[in-house]
């Protein structure tokens, strides 16, 4: 069944993304009142940058990295002066903060084709992904790569949320095409590769939920393996966003991790590799080296 408006918002406002909903985002334009994709709905999300920007430094206090520095450039995504009509269903501000325009098919695509690439088993006809893709501008001078930590960190979670919305599986790249991948002979956007783009969506929206546990939640449930605890779920977790854990760890019925410890410390000097200590949680977790254990 398609995904109406109504749960298309609940799902954006429940992302815990800094959302603006624009003026007609439930319009339909052009005359392209559905998608084309199974069920009536979007199959993936084409990543654009607008090529504009103010800035090019990823400096989150860089005045060209505050919200109002993108006004312009979402005035402009939100309607083409050319089309009169979104450019995309999103746009994203170098601050983090995402536009909505649109949750219905726009112009965004223009001509090309995805055959013989890893994309061909999204099933789109040449020059047809208007009524497939869900479009995002991220805004970027597109010189080099320089979008910013909080742009990121958005476009993960936004992947995320679409993801499970649309039931497309997960994030992997076959439902996050950059527009260079559609149009490779006319376009360039986004510049980073689709490894980076991987990279960061496992950074920002893995498993963990970016909470760092207390040391001795894990330390009693190390001791104890019958326990099972938020401290022994957030390791297990972030060991699995690290490539040590398989499978998904569930809240409450994980215990201490020890084969995926061993794992994570397998190239350390340690004499038993499923030990836990204070350099191993900062490690994980991304703590500064000087963190002192107390605070742990």
């Amino acid at each position: 069944m398609a995904v109406s408006a109504d749960k298309f918002k609940a799902a954006l406002d429940g992302s815990g993304i800094d959302l603006e909903w624009m003026s007609g985002w439930k319009n339909t334009w052009h005359g392209m009142s559905a998608w084309k994709g199974a069920k009536g709905n979007p199959v993936a999300l084409m990543l654009h940058h607008t090529a504009g920007a103010s800035t090019d430094s990823t400096d989150p206090k860089h005045k060209g990295n505050q919200c109002s520095a993108d006004d312009g450039q979402v005035k402009f995504v939100h309607r083409h002066p050319e089309f009169k009509s979104p450019a995309s269903q999103f746009t994203l501000r170098r601050c983090g903060k995402l536009a909505i325009n649109a949750y219905k098919p726009c112009y965004h695509a223009g001509k090309g084709d995805f055959k013989g690439t890893e994309w061909k088993g999204l099933g789109i006809p040449k020059d047809s992904a208007n009524s497939y893709l869900m479009g995002i501008e991220i805004v970027s001078k597109g010189l080099k790569e320089d979008l910013t930590e909080n742009q990121w960190r958005t476009l993960a979670t936004l992947a995320k949320t679409l993801s499970d919305l649309y039931g497309w599986g997960d994030t992997d790249t076959l439902h996050f095409p950059r527009h260079k991948d559609y149009a490779p002979t006319r376009k360039v956007d986004i510049k980073a590769s689709n490894k980076m783009v991987q990279k960061k969506f496992q950074e920002y929206a893995g498993l963990w939920d970016g909470k760092v546990p207390g040391i001795e939640g894990i330390y009693n449930a190390e001791a104890d393996p019958t326990l099972k605890n938020p401290a022994t779920w957030r390791l297990a977790s972030r060991l699995g966003d690290l490539g040590h854990y398989k499978g998904t760890p569930v809240k409450g019925e994980v215990g201490y991790p020890k084969k995926a410890m061993e794992n994570f410390n397998a190239n350390t000097s340690m004499e038993d590799k499923s030990k836990y200590g204070p350099n191993a949680h900062k490690k994980i977790f991304g703590l500064p080296k000087d963190t002192p254990n107390e605070e742990l």
